[in-house]
């Protein structure tokens, strides 16, 4: 009887200790890029405008070039490194949102709405933006530039969610556009323990 009592005070402890101590998921780590065509766009009424007074982006299909506003356009991922390596070559959905101003239903600004969860979707994987950094527009021979930054985390099957960051460029000459975008896991390391 007391063999029993013991072996089962054991168990007990090894099962305590095993649920007890805390789950570490593994962060997302590498890179990957894309590119689509979009419409820059006033993020309060959806109007076309020009780059340099654009306050939003209306993101198109892959091959389209008629606005959608309010619509999820779509991407190509063109590289990818790290646990993003199966993404290249895969298609993708990106949320049209505003980077100016007070944005709209469907030009949301995630510094005054919060964070557009699932901004960008591929092959399950997510990046929900969170914030987005000012804009900057240069014209030189005639095309237009549009860059910023946004910050926020991605979402994949299997790993923790990872805060990352998004670098957008977008270009323009004749009432054309297009855009390109780079996407950054940056796992933040945990405190060491005492």
């Amino acid at each position: 009887m007391l063999k029993k009592a013991k072996l089962s005070l054991a168990l007990a402890a090894l099962l305590f200790g095993l649920t007890a101590s805390p789950a570490h998921a593994t962060p997302i780590t590498g890179a990957f890029s894309i590119f689509g065509n979009f419409m820059p766009v006033n993020g309060v009424t959806g109007a076309v405008t020009s780059l340099s007074t654009a306050t939003g982006i209306d993101f198109l299909a892959l091959f389209g070039s008629t606005p959608t506003p309010g619509t999820a356009g779509q991407f190509l991922v063109s590289a990818a490194s790290g646990n993003f390596s199966g993404l290249t070559g895969a298609l993708g959905t990106i949320q049209d949102f505003s980077f100016a101003g007070p944005g709209s239903t469907n030009f949301k600004n995630p510094n005054l709405v919060g964070p557009i969860v699932a901004f960008q979707n591929v092959l399950g994987t997510t990046f929900t933006l969170a914030s987005v950094g000012p804009a900057s527009v240069q014209t030189v021979n005639g095309i237009s530039m549009l860059t910023f930054t946004g910050s926020g985390y991605f979402s994949m099957n299997g790993f923790s969610n990872t805060a990352g960051s998004f670098g957008f460029t977008g270009n323009g000459a004749g009432g054309t556009f297009s855009f390109s975008s780079s996407n950054l896991a940056a796992a933040v390391p945990e405190p060491a323990s005492a």
